[in-house]
This record gives C-alpha cells, sequence and structure tokens, in this order.
C-alpha cells in the first residue's frame, strides 16, 4: 500500500500509546493515506481503528472512532508492537447492567492489528476476556496474580504469517522474603493454540539472580523467539512464550543499577525508563542506550550545566548465553556535546537529555527528548545524535503544549512516558524492508581507529570499541 501519488509510509514509527478519540462519522474508510481497518467489541459496539504515521520523531498515532458518549476510555490505549502487528485494547461499556464488583479489566477487549496484503490492515479480536470477575483471571490454570492491568507488563510476539501471542509476566515472591524469587507466573494467550483461551503457568527462572525481590517491569520487547520483560534497574527476563512448554531464564544488562533504594515499591520507585532504553532495529539487533546523570539521579529535577555521559551498547551474542556480550558501540559526554557549533547555535539549554530511543533503520542514531523545564508550558527539544562521531545532527522544537493539540507531539513524554517504537509502517509498503547491510556495531568511519577491549559488567561481558580520531 502506497499513498495516491505513490509516496511510501515511514521505514518505522514511534507510536505515543495513548489513544485519541474521534467521532465515528470521521471514519477514513477509503482513503489510502490513512490505514483503517474495522471490527466488533465483546459488547457489539463497532471498533473503527486508523492511523496517522509520520516518520520519527514526530509522534504516530492510532484513532479510536468511538461514539463519545462512553464514559470509560481512561485504560484504552496501545500496549505493544511486533514486526508488522500492534497490539491494542479498548475499554468497551457493557451492553447490560455491570456487577458493581466489576472493574474496567473485566470489560476490556484486547485486538491485534496486522499490516500488510491486499487490504493493507486486518483486526484480530476481540482475544476471549482475560477475567472472570474482579478477582478471578480466566482461562486454564489458577492465577496467583492479577494480570493485564499495566499497559508496559504486557507484550505481543508475532511468528510466521499469522501466528501471535501476548503474554504478561509476574513475579512470585517466596513467603520468605529474604529468598531470591526463583519462579514467575505466565499468563498468555497463543492464537494457535487448541484451547482458544488464556493459559497460566508457574516457571522457575533460569540463570536466577539475588535482587528480583522486587522486580518492576518497565518495557517488554519482542526478541528473535523471545519476549523480554525489562527491569531497568535489574536486567531482562526473556521466554519462547509461543512454545507449549516455554522456559524463562534471566541475564543481565551491561550496566551497574542506580544509587539509591532499588526494591522500593511504585510509585515512589524513580523511573529508570526516563534515561534508559532497549530496542531490537530492523536488522534484529538489540540495542540499550542509558544517560547517566553526573548528579547521580534518575528522573528528578535537573540543574543547568550538571553533565552527563550517554552510551549505546548492542547485544553481540545470543541472549541464551551464559555469558551475554554487550558491545559499546558509542559514547557522548555532556561538555563534548555542549561544546557544538550547532548546540550553540541552536541556544538549547545545558541540560541533561531524557527518553532515549534508538532509529530501527539507523542504529547509530539516537534521538532524546531536552525539556527546558517541567510543567504543560515547557520548550522541548528532540535531539538527534550519530552516536559514531558524538555529533549533534540536528535539534527539533518540540513545544508540547503547542504540538500537543496538532497531534504530532507524543503524550508519553508529557506524561512522563516512553514511546513505543515500531516497524508497522514498513509493512503498508508494497516492497518491505530487507536487511541485508553490516551486522549493527560496524557503523566505524574507516579513518577511525578501533581499540578493543573487555571487561565483565555485573555477570556479563562488555566490549568497548573505542573510536579514535577526529
Amino acid at each position: 500500500m502506497e499513498t495516491p501519488i505513490g509516496r511510501p509510509f515511514p521505514s518505522w514509527v514511534v507510536f505515543d500509546k495513548y489513544i485519541y478519540r474521534k467521532d465515528p462519522d470521521s471514519f477514513p474508510e477509503d482513503d489510502a493515506e490513512t490505514p483503517s481497518a474495522a471490527a466488533r467489541a465483546s459488547n457489539g459496539d463497532p471498533i473503527l481503528v486508523s492511523f496517522r504515521l509520520l516518520a520519527p520523531p514526530e509522534a504516530s498515532h492510532l484513532y479510536l472512532h468511538y461514539p463519545p458518549e462512553a464514559e470509560e476510555f481512561n485504560e484504552t490505549a496501545v500496549v505493544a508492537a511486533d514486526g508488522d502487528s500492534v497490539l491494542f485494547r479498548v475499554v468497551a461499556p457493557p451492553s447490560g447492567p455491570v456487577d458493581p464488583s466489576f472493574s474496567w479489566c473485566c470489560h476490556t477487549d484486547y485486538f491485534v492489528c496486522k499490516a500488510g496484503g491486499s487490504s493493507g490492515l486486518s483486526l484480530s479480536g476481540p482475544l476471549p476476556p482475560c477475567y472472570v470477575d474482579e478477582w478471578q483471571m480466566a482461562g486454564q490454570g489458577r492465577a496467583v496474580h492479577s494480570h493485564m492491568l499495566r499497559a508496559r507488563d504486557i507484550g505481543l510476539l508475532r511468528r510466521g504469517e499469522e501466528e501471535f501471542a501476548v503474554a504478561d509476566l509476574m513475579m512470585l515472591v517466596p513467603d520468605d522474603t529474604d529468598a531470591a524469587p526463583v519462579e514467575a507466573e505466565l499468563f498468555r494467550y497463543r492464537s494457535h493454540a487448541g484451547s482458544h483461551q488464556w493459559e497460566i503457568k508457574r516457571l522457575p527462572i533460569l540463570s536466577c539472580s539475588a535482587g528480583l525481590h522486587q522486580w518492576t517491569t518497565d518495557a517488554v520487547i519482542p526478541f528473535d523467539r523471545y519476549l523480554c520483560w525489562i527491569d531497568y534497574y535489574r536486567g531482562i527476563l526473556f521466554c519462547d512464550v509461543l512454545n507449549d512448554d516455554p522456559v524463562l531464564r534471566f541475564a543481565k544488562l551491561p550496566v551497574k543499577p542506580p544509587e539509591g533504594n532499588r526494591n522500593q515499591l511504585e510509585p515512589g520507585r524513580r523511573h529508570p525508563f526516563v534515561t534508559r532504553s532497549l530496542c531490537v532495529t530492523k536488522c534484529g539487533i538489540m540495542k540499550f542506550v542509558n544517560i547517566s546523570r553526573a548528579d547521580g539521579e534518575i528522573a528528578s529535577k535537573r540543574k543547568s550545566g550538571s553533565g552527563f555521559t550517554m552510551d549505546s551498547y548492542y547485544l553481540a551474542t545470543p541472549l541464551s548465553f551464559e555469558r551475554i556480550q554487550w558491545v559499546i558501540d558509542g559514547t557522548v559526554d555532556a561538555r563534548h556535546l555542549w561544546r557544538q557549533h550547532l548546540y550553540a547555535k541552536l541556544g538549547i539549554p545545558h541540560l541533561s537529555p531524557e527518553f532515549p530511543f534508538v532509529s530501527l533503520d539507523k542504529p547509530h542514531i539516537v534521538y532524546a527528548v531536552l525539556r527546558e523545564a517541567y510543567g504543560a508550558a515547557r520548550n522541548s527539544w528532540v535531539l538527534v545524535i550519530d552516536m559514531n562521531r558524538a555529533e549533534l545532527l540536528s535539534a527539533i522544537p518540540h513545544n508540547e503544549r503547542i504540538e500537543f493539540w496538532k497531534e504530532a507531539a507524543s503524550l508519553n513524554f508529557f506524561r512522563n512516558k516512553p514511546v513505543l517504537p515500531s516497524l508497522f509502517s514498513m509493512y503498508l509498503n508494497k516492497h518491505a524492508y530487507s536487511c541485508d547491510g553490516p551486522v549493527e556495531g560496524t557503523f566505524v568511519q574507516s579513518d577511525k581507529t578501533i581499540e578493543p577491549s573487555l571487561h565483565i559488567c555485573g555477570g556479563s561481558w562488555v566490549s568497548h570499541v573505542r573510536v579514535g580520531g577526529e
């Protein structure tokens, strides 16, 4: 699918997880520039969705064309993405009287929207209900936890042309609170499983590590055949959720946890996704970005002139290796960035950037948000940084107060939440991208000298690629 004038859709996008509601009469059923699809909710209401797909760093949106009289809408959201598909949920008003004990989770519908094919878009869903009532999960097995509540706990994994899984994972904390958790509870739905029901499984954590007592999932991403639950303080729990007998393993990130109380439960927990991000590029390489503030803080108020260092890594070994290897392929420090001509010319304040995310088709490019102040009237920029050259390529004004109403800014940043990078838009083009280029991490200029070194960081091997010469 391309637009009538032949303009392709972006090769990748960053979704705002907030879903805008529009009037059903505005549904663009035959607009080639606005992909759309239709289904029905569990209550019989029509589910009409359309997409506004913009090249990053502008935010892309999923629109739900739904009657304005619908009362519950807060938990409706874009939840996850993998390849050609996007998972979203709709809190559909019940068709009849509501049991007072039922909460929004009892009448929430999940849909998987798939790009590509002759029709452009197709919708699968709604998936079977997750809850019998407010206290009991649906499906095969008995659940200890309540699942599918927080969107950032939920992941989507695709396989083949049609198969997919949706899953949520919760830690099972032993009665002895001094003992490390050794099991987790998986709540999953597999599209091609014979039961067509949700399944509940208790899984031992292989390669388990101490410090998982207060595991908090910050993000879920698909990688290869796994779903990866990420706690940016602790590491990665990854699971082959499409298998009949899934295996759950633990792997560490290549950085030390921030100082402070790592076991503090939310809402007091500082959100590490403000300065850390993990993604998988178009070529299937896992990338990790960490912004280390000189003051040691994560998401607190920043002081002008307080430094930072931004490092980017890629995973150089299979995730299932006993000792995984991360390679540092780019470093930028504040003083070097602030001294650059473009930075001074644009008059950007000397502050630490936040919410970094990697370009999915140019993995040496990192985007990061720089906010002048906190509050609705703040001025913001999206910095575009070449990590190979430690160079600022551009700084795109991002005035949230104005751009929010144009629906070009991300409401996620406004609410201190990360965006969702996705390749979904690529599959709407006639000729989908195939990765036959160099493996990520080889993006080193020919006039640079490379001095590799190796050390162990938190049980993982970390290889440094020092790039010398300017």
